[in-house]
């Protein structure tokens, strides 16, 4: 797979949720899109809160991926799907040590740090770093949340 930073958005379309993390009891899909999260209602495939989300009008065109790594994400999946794009960060890494991976965060929070990684197919990455360090990654194309933002 290629590194997020070249990936075309078709490419990025075409990932799917059990190509990186098991099939397990928790895992759901939905077609409807009743889904709210960062490109609005989403259809989604995956864990109750690590999931690959699409829109509604476009199902199974992946444009989001969220991995909530306290919860159920399972750590050494994650970070393979991490390392995969080449996105170096890890649960428990402190906002430092993520802006030292990605960057200067383009949009900065009190917990909350986003950085676009991409030219030609930009991404939004952000990431959620509480007092235990990095707990959340939100990756999504920056085009579809920019016409879906209010």
């Amino acid at each position: 797979m290629m590194q997020l930073h070249q990936l075309e958005y078709d490419d990025f379309g075409r990932l799917r949720f059990l190509d990186f993390f098991p099939k397990t009891a928790a895992y759901r899909e939905d077609h409807i899109g009743g889904l709210e999260t960062g490109i609005g209602l989403a259809c989604s495939e995956g864990y109750p809160f690590s999931v690959f989300t699409s829109l509604p009008d476009a199902p199974w065109q992946t444009v989001e991926i969220i991995l909530e790594l306290g919860e159920d994400c399972p750590e050494a999946e994650g970070h393979a799907l991490l390392a995969q794009l080449g996105l170096p960060i890890r649960k428990g890494m402190s906002a430092e040590e993520v802006e030292q991976c990605l960057g200067t965060p383009e949009k900065l929070g009190t917990r909350w740090l986003r950085f676009v990684v991409g030219d030609s197919c930009p991404y939004y990455v952000g990431c959620l770093v509480t007092e235990h360090g990095l707990g959340r990654v939100w990756i999504a194309r920056k085009d579809t949340v920019d016409e879906n933002s209010d």
